[in-house]
């Protein structure tokens, strides 16, 4: 079957991999750039938030809370998107749109930017591109963070042992992709931030308008 025959083709595996390749991406990026704050990884931010209380950092305290506030904010987004527009999947595309215009503009934002107008930002649209496209081929998964992803793949791959299910070897298969696609866009990112600094965040425009062109090509193939 052609890929864009596929009746989901949001849950396509290259794009979940391209997209969990960006959110390690910019969670790398923001952790040096930004202040040590994580776009996406909100758990992270929390550690680190009660560590800023402990040590009376005021503005550590309030970029976080701010980053985690805006990242609900971007899932309240996306499920409003998902409401009014469920008869159609073209609406994913208002998630990359964002991310993409975002990124744009905080590249141009000096470091004299205090983080808690760049960080929350970056939050929203990671949270909007979460949400928006959270399946691959089937299986549930996180694209802006990656240790529900190890779970899934050590617990797969353990199944596999007491089970003998050739399926538990492809899910395992699967979710250690993912992770692998998460730490390959960390790396890529702080290796990229010794020369680009601040500018490295225009790689994911880049790297959205890949992803986003060939998903919208696949649409339209699709539904014509």
């Amino acid at each position: 079957m052609k890929r864009f025959q596929s009746f989901k083709l949001f849950q396509l595996r290259e794009i979940a991999i391209g997209l969990t390749f960006i959110g390690g991406f910019i969670d790398a990026y923001t952790f040096v750039q930004r202040g040590h704050v994580l776009a996406a990884g909100q758990t992270g931010n929390i550690v680190f938030l009660s560590v800023d209380i402990a040590r009376h950092n005021l503005p550590g305290i309030v970029t976080k809370i701010a980053t985690m506030f805006f990242f609900c904010l971007g899932i309240i987004a996306v499920e409003i998107l998902k409401h009014k527009n469920n008869r159609s999947h073209y609406w994913r595309l208002t998630s990359l749109v964002a991310e993409f215009i975002i990124c744009i503009i905080v590249g141009f934002l000096p470091k004299t930017v205090s983080n808690l107008y760049v960080v929350p930002l970056l939050a929203f649209v990671m949270a909007m591109q979460n949400v928006s496209f959270d399946q691959i081929e089937g299986l549930g998964y996180n694209n802006v963070f990656s240790t529900g992803n190890l779970k899934k793949a050590i617990i797969a791959f353990v199944e596999y042992f007491y089970h003998r299910r050739s399926n538990n070897i492809t899910v395992s298969k699967t979710y250690f992709e993912l992770v692998l696609g998460f730490s390959g866009g960390a790396v890529v990112s702080a290796l990229l931030q010794k020369w680009f600094f601040l500018r490295t965040i225009w790689f994911v425009p880049a790297l959205l308008l890949i992803v986003g062109s060939y998903y919208t090509i696949l649409l339209y193939r699709r539904d014509t």
